[in-house]
């Protein structure tokens, strides 16, 4: 297989994880859905540490605030964070099993959506607590997964 550029994987993945953000749900089920743009800049900021750092994940989080009409700056700030907690610990992070990744994974995201709903709060938009618990729990237990996706598409297309 031909050798692909990884800036073209990279944005198709955040472009499908915008897209997953933003595709209506039923409100019954809508808690539910993982925090798959997180889980994107958490991967790629492991991966790829010496070109991807907290400029990118504050780029990626201003783009989900314009997507998701939220407050401006709310995903900015909390992916700026988790992408500094990546990087200070992100050879400890990648030495782990994928099952360990996903406990830290279940503590980056519970940290981004403590600082959105913050975030939120501050202008007045607020969501229950109780509720920030299920898209993290969701997107602990998805993690093998994109790790497996996106680890078989750097293997497929010679991706450093």
């Amino acid at each position: 297989m031909e050798r692909k550029h990884p800036v073209v994987v990279l944005v198709i993945s955040l472009l499908i994880g915008l897209l997953i953000a933003v595709f209506p749900l039923p409100t019954d089920i809508a808690y539910l859905r993982p925090e798959v743009v997180c889980m994107l800049v958490a991967y790629w900021v492991m991966q790829s540490p010496q070109h991807l750092g907290m400029f990118f994940a504050w780029s990626v989080g201003l783009v989900q605030d314009i997507v998701e009409a939220t407050v401006w700056g709310a995903h900015a700030l909390a992916l700026t964070l988790l992408a500094y907690i990546c990087l200070m610990s992100y050879q400890r992070i990648r030495n782990y099993s994928v099952w360990h990744q996903s406990m830290w994974i279940f503590i980056l995201v519970g940290t981004h959506q403590v600082v959105v709903n913050w975030v939120q709060g501050i202008a007045g938009y607020r969501s229950p607590t109780q509720l920030l618990l299920l898209p993290t729990i969701m997107s602990a237990l998805c993690w093998p997964l994109i790790v497996f996706i996106f680890h078989r598409i750097r293997v497929r297309y010679r991706l450093a």
